[in-house]
């Protein structure tokens, strides 16, 4: 699966929580993801995100970026969830490590540390070959329908 196929089933799938989605969809939002954050707040850091010494306040544009990646980070929740739900499900795992992993987010060290584990697991655990519970296997679901 390419990274326009991926970004498609991204959207479309935006609040299914139903069936699986393949390592390859779920590395592809990820580094989709981190490039446009990374690309929005490098150039609010570098057009002065910080306050303008002289004025006392953010710059336009910082304030622009700013709320730039704000919308980013909420437009991208609830797909992103989803995603990681049915990672899991690929995984043959139930979707409700999804919330597991969240809530432990809020509790210093610990959250970033799990985050980590997560996203490592989705990325490259190897999923369920074939049918499973959630599903049929994500890898000829969509490779038969797309091309």
């Amino acid at each position: 699966m390419g990274p326009i196929l991926a970004i498609k089933l991204y959207f479309q799938r935006a609040f299914d929580i139903t069936g699986r989605s393949s390592r390859s969809e779920f590395i592809w939002i990820v580094f989709c993801h981190s490039n446009a954050f990374m690309l929005v707040f490098f150039l609010a850091v570098y057009n002065g995100l910080v306050m303008d010494p002289d004025k006392g306040f953010f710059t336009a544009l910082s304030t622009v970026l700013a709320r730039i990646y704000v919308l980013l980070v909420l437009v991208s929740i609830i797909p992103s969830i989803t995603l990681s739900i049915r990672r899991f499900h690929d995984l043959g795992y139930t979707g409700w490590l999804t919330a597991l992993f969240f809530g432990l987010c809020f509790i210093p060290v610990v959250g970033a540390i799990s985050a980590i584990i997560c996203n490592l697991w989705l990325s490259f655990g190897k999923g369920t070959i074939g049918y499973n519970t959630y599903g049929q296997d994500p890898r000829h679901e969509f490779r038969d329908a797309h091309e």
